[in-house]
């Protein structure tokens, strides 16, 4: 099974997929990247790892000959949603912003469960990773945080981007931990 990968801005998505020669090519980021997704993915608009200027990458012995990389404004372009969580142990409610993990691995071409699509790793800028089933993200809205109660997510704050359920909107994903609640993704 191959998969699709994600790093965004310090967090990975790997989708379980392949890139192609024949990949369609997108816009490249005007701004800091802050997601990389690689794996069985149709679109592209950057090349392999270079070794010096991809030092995250080639430290983490991250490999690929293309990917689909995001700033701030590709990913608002995707639509930005709100969601409200929290969790037993959080000190307050907080509300989340930004694009929907699906369109997200969407524009960047993977496959839908329907089309073979199996599952995405998202990785942490720590080389955290949990693997999400693509049936699940296609099932409920869960979010690609970028931000947390109006403000941008910083690399201190769990940022650049944050894996969100909305558990408090399915009663049956109250009983998941937060494992795949991947934050400082690049």
């Amino acid at each position: 099974m191959r998969q699709v990968y994600a790093f965004i801005a310090g967090l990975l998505v790997a989708a379980g997929i392949a890139a192609s020669s024949l990949a369609a090519e997108l816009a490249s980021p005007a701004g800091p990247v802050v997601l990389t997704v690689h794996g069985n993915i149709a679109h592209s608009n950057r090349g392999p790892i270079d070794p010096f200027m991809d030092a995250f990458f080639n430290s983490g012995n991250v490999k690929f000959d293309s990917a689909v990389s995001f700033d701030h404004a590709m990913l608002e372009k995707l639509g930005m949603h709100k969601l409200r969580a929290k969790y037993e142990n959080w000190p307050q409610w907080v509300d989340f912003e930004g694009p929907l993990l699906r369109d997200v691995i969407r524009a960047a071409g993977a496959p839908s469960s329907q089309n073979g699509g199996q599952s995405i790793r998202v990785f942490a800028m720590d080389n955290y990773g949990a693997e999400i089933p693509v049936a699940e993200i296609e099932k409920y809205p869960v979010l690609l945080a970028l931000k947390a109660n109006g403000r941008w997510l910083g690399l201190g704050d769990r940022g650049p981007t944050w894996v969100v359920y909305p558990r408090d909107q399915f009663p049956e994903l109250k009983v998941q931990d937060d494992a795949k609640w991947v934050w400082s993704a690049i």
